[in-house]
């Protein structure tokens, strides 16, 4: 007898840090480099950090025609179900931007978006993850699935709705006591890398407002309000934020400033579900965090914070880089990342001991 969708769904939950390390080891070679634990396109992960203003966004109106993939989904309607038989009632169907394609070229690197719905993405995307735990629940190779065989290519981003990830490591900057953050997801409350530890923070590319093409088309505007929502545990914002005034203005002065410096360490695709991430490193000069962030609130809504000794964060040392970064239960982004953070820790002006 085929399992529930429930414990599908229970395995999804419960049993990701398994399937992603299945998917990941299965995955050809071509699509593996830097022996990083995710899938990497040609040149995606560049030889030196990239300033987050260099990053060129193209925006393309027009949507491509949907694929014949879709035809060989387990779930046809995978986000309805997450919303009903799931109990994850919260869910809905915000707007995205969905990435179309990434490249980088001597100039940089240049990505281009449509607009989508975030249930899109459920449905096209993240069933993959679905797929995978039903057939490991059978007794079958998690990554032998119909849909996963259809699509064919990870990096064909034309072929499915998908969300574009950022994952922010954020690094206290205190001289040789420099501490970094992460965040363990709550798998009531989110569906990407439930009850795993991520990044903080770490979200989807995706506008507040209506308009898509408008100001929160800007990948710092979408990261500060991330951090508002996952540090200070804020609602979500809907519609027209300010980014120049509360804690919005705060971020934007120290960004500013060059007191909160962001650099892009590649992008990567996340071997189970082949969501695409940004992978991104934020420095914020330690008397600045602290101000920012005096009202951290560690248990959020989303999940916990693991703010490390005196809330300065966990020490930026090799021994704890390297022991979240090889930890199963980490994200295999937040594992990249912080890899790729590590290894280009003297050209980020991170001090170790």
């Amino acid at each position: 007898m085929d399992p529930s969708f429930a414990e599908v769904y229970r395995h999804v939950r419960f049993g990701q840090p398994r399937l992603v390390n299945l998917a990941a080891s299965a995955a050809p070679r071509s699509w593996r480099r830097h022996d990083l634990p995710v899938l990497t396109g040609p040149e995606w992960i560049p030889a030196k950090p990239l300033p987050l203003d260099d990053i060129r966004l193209e925006w393309r109106p027009v949507p491509p025609p949907g694929h014949p993939a879709r035809e060989a989904r387990p779930v046809s309607g995978y986000s309805a179900a997450l919303s009903g038989l799931a109990g994850m009632g919260h869910l809905f169907d915000g707007r995205i931007y969905r990435p179309l394609s990434i490249d980088f070229s001597p100039g940089g690197l240049c990505l281009a978006f449509t607009s989508a719905g975030y249930f899109g993405h459920l449905d096209e995307t993240e069933v993959l993850a679905y797929e995978a735990a039903a057939a490991d629940l059978a007794g079958r190779p998690p990554t032998g699935g119909r849909y996963r065989a259809a699509l064919g290519d990870p990096f064909d981003l034309a072929a499915r709705t998908t969300c574009f990830g950022l994952v922010v490591l954020t690094v206290r900057v205190d001289g040789a006591d420099s501490g970094f953050y992460l965040h363990r997801r709550d798998g009531e409350r989110v569906v990407a890398a439930p009850e795993m530890l991520h990044c903080v923070p770490a979200g989807n590319f995706a506008p507040a407002g209506r308009t898509f093409h408008g100001t929160d088309f800007d990948l710092w505007h979408v990261i500060a309000r991330e951090y508002v929502e996952e540090f200070l545990d804020a609602d979500e914002v809907q519609e027209a934020p300010d980014y120049e005034s509360g804690p919005l203005g705060g971020l934007a002065a120290a960004y500013g400033t060059g007191a909160l410096r962001l650099h892009v360490l590649g992008v990567g695709l996340d071997p189970l579900t082949w969501t695409p991430e940004l992978f991104v490193v934020s420095a914020v000069d330690a008397d600045v965090f602290d101000a920012l962030f005096a009202g951290i609130v560690a248990a959020g809504r989303e999940g916990t914070i693991l703010v490390g000794p005196d809330g300065r964060g966990i020490p930026f040392t090799e021994e704890w880089v390297r022991h979240y970064a090889s930890e199963p239960a980490t994200r295999s982004g937040a594992q990249a990342c912080l890899t790729l953070a590590w290894g280009h820790r003297a050209a980020l002006g991170l001090t170790t001991r």
